[in-house]
């Protein structure tokens, strides 16, 4: 590299410090400038916040259904176990373990 490569490639990261240099103080800037402001909340903040509010509420009515969908499902199976006969179920449950053991 020859100096004269070297000087414009300084030039150029001195121009590239100097813009960076420039946009950290207009940040620094905005940043107190905010911290005076008071914060508003837009319209569009307002109506996402509502949207939000509204999925909560339909997430809670759903889980109040599934909770009770849950309910019906595992007093139907809890009443299907007892109808079945224990020596059946003991043996399906057996195959089932022996199966298991052999797969892996």
């Amino acid at each position: 590299m020859t100096g004269d490569d070297m000087h414009k490639e300084l030039e150029q990261l001195r121009a590239e410090v100097a813009t960076l240099s420039a946009a950290r103080a207009s940040k620094q800037a905005a940043e107190a400038q905010s911290e005076n402001s008071p914060i508003e909340p837009s319209a569009s903040d307002a109506d996402d916040l509502n949207g939000i509010i509204e999925q909560a509420r339909e997430a809670v009515a759903e889980d109040a259904e599934m909770k009770g969908e849950f309910d019906q499902l595992f007093e139907h199976l809890e009443q299907e176990i007892k109808d079945l006969p224990a020596i059946t179920t003991l043996a399906v449950f057996s195959l089932g373990v022996l199966f298991g053991r052999l797969l892996r």
